[in-house]
């Protein structure tokens, strides 16, 4: 039987991260399974090799691609994988959306949500997120197009309320203003 490819995959991270040399690595395959490929190792081999490199050094590291995410990841609503998509494309580990289901309803963790319309609100807030990145984002093209050096912008900006770069309706009228602003100037 194959050996499962993360596992495989495990292995071959283990052993770049030791520095072991191709021929120095399958001298040892050789030595301790008589292999001359983890390929072609079992289960309990493979957990063999992979506690010898434990022995030689090598420290696992969890994925920090998909840092917090649920176990039970098969189990859950389809929802879930929306959830996911958005906090990739946002570059968010999953204890964002964790906190969100912490705050809004007191539960510790998204796989622990049961009802539907908790994963929605969860959904809800991961857009609003992914709004006002995108609308904090046109502000900034927009004044790099209009000229961020521009004094009378700077001043501007100042005036407006603590913590404006988190606030919508803020965002949304500023974008507006910067958008006729360079419609004026005739750069859009």
């Amino acid at each position: 039987m194959a050996l499962a490819r993360g596992l495989l995959s495990k292995i071959h991270i283990a052993r770049q991260q030791l520095g072991l040399q191709d021929d120095v690595y399958r001298q040892k395959l050789q030595v301790m399974f008589g292999k001359g490929s983890a390929r072609d190792l079992n289960l309990r081999q493979a957990e063999q090799l992979l506690t010898e490199f434990k022995r030689l050094g090598w420290q696992p590291q969890p994925s920090k691609r998909a840092a917090g995410k649920p176990h039970n990841w098969r189990q859950l609503p389809a929802e879930v994988e929306v959830i996911e998509a958005q906090l990739t494309n946002m570059g968010l580990p999953w204890s964002y959306a964790d906190a969100i289901a912490k705050r809004q309803f007191g539960v510790a963790k998204v796989a622990w949500l049961k009802k539907p319309e908790q994963l929605k609100a969860v959904l809800a807030a991961l857009h609003v997120e992914q709004e006002k990145r995108g609308l904090l984002g046109n502000v900034e093209e927009l004044l790099k197009l209009l000229g961020e050096h521009d004094p009378n912008w700077r001043v501007d900006l100042e005036h407006l309320p603590k913590g404006w770069e988190r606030r919508r309706p803020i965002l949304k009228s500023l974008v507006e203003t910067l958008r006729a602003a360079a419609s004026a100037r005739g750069l859009l």
